[in-house]
C-alpha cells in the first residue's frame, strides 16, 4: 500500500498562487537545461494523482497533452457537475476517510495530493500526508493563495534538502 505524498512549489513567502490563481510567476525564474527539480524521480513513486477541482480545470486549460495519462487521476470536487474530460479520471465529492483508505489501498507506490491549500489542509488535517518536497522558488509575492490554508499543526522532520544555482531549494520533509 502506498502513502499520500505532497509535491509543490511555493514562493519564499508561502504562496502557491497569485490571487486570481495565475502561477506565472514559476516562470520567471532561471531553468538549467535538464533540471527537473526531483520531478522524474517523485512521479516514478507515485501511481495515483489526486488533485482539487480547480487544479485540474487550471491543468485541463493549458495548451498541453493531459500530462497525468500514465496515472490513474481522482479530482476532488463538491461540485456535482464538474466534467471530467481526460482519461482513467475519477470524481470524488469529497474527502471521506474511508473513500481515501479506499484510494490508498489501491496504491503500490504513492498517492501524490496536488492542488491548492484548501486540499492539502484537508489531507493534513485528515493526518494523511506522509511526506512533502517543497520546491521553494526565490520570489517574494506579497499576497497570494497560501500553501497551508487553515491546517492543523502536524509535526514533520526534515530529511534532505538539495540547493540549485537558480536559488531554488528542494525540501523533503516526512510526518513524525
Amino acid at each position: 500500500m502506498g502513502s499520500f505524498k505532497l509535491f509543490i512549489a511555493t514562493s519564499i513567502d508561502g504562496y502557491i498562487a497569485r490571487e486570481d490563481g495565475s502561477i506565472d510567476w514559476l516562470d520567471s525564474i532561471n531553468h538549467p537545461e535538464g533540471v527537473d527539480y526531483g520531478y522524474a524521480e517523485f512521479m516514478s513513486s507515485i501511481d495515483i494523482v489526486m488533485m482539487g477541482r480547480k487544479t485540474y480545470e487550471d491543468v485541463v486549460g493549458f495548451d498541453v497533452d493531459w500530462p497525468y495519462g500514465d496515472y490513474k487521476t481522482y479530482v476532488v470536487s463538491t461540485k456535482s457537475d464538474v466534467t471530467i474530460s481526460t482519461p482513467k479520471t475519477n470524481l470524488i465529492h469529497n474527502i471521506e476517510s474511508q473513500t481515501l483508505q479506499d484510494v490508498l489501498k489501491s496504491s503500490t507506490k504513492g498517492v501524490w495530493v496536488v492542488g491548492g491549500g484548501e486540499l492539502i489542509a484537508s489531507f493534513l488535517n485528515e493526518g494523511l500526508i506522509d511526506s512533502m518536497l517543497i520546491s521553494i522558488i526565490p520570489i517574494v509575492l506579497g499576497s497570494g493563495r497560501p500553501l497551508f490554508n487553515n491546517g492543523l499543526e502536524t509535526k514533520f522532520s526534515l530529511v534532505s534538502s538539495e540547493s540549485f544555482e537558480n536559488g531554488v531549494v528542494n525540501l523533503i520533509y516526512m510526518k513524525e
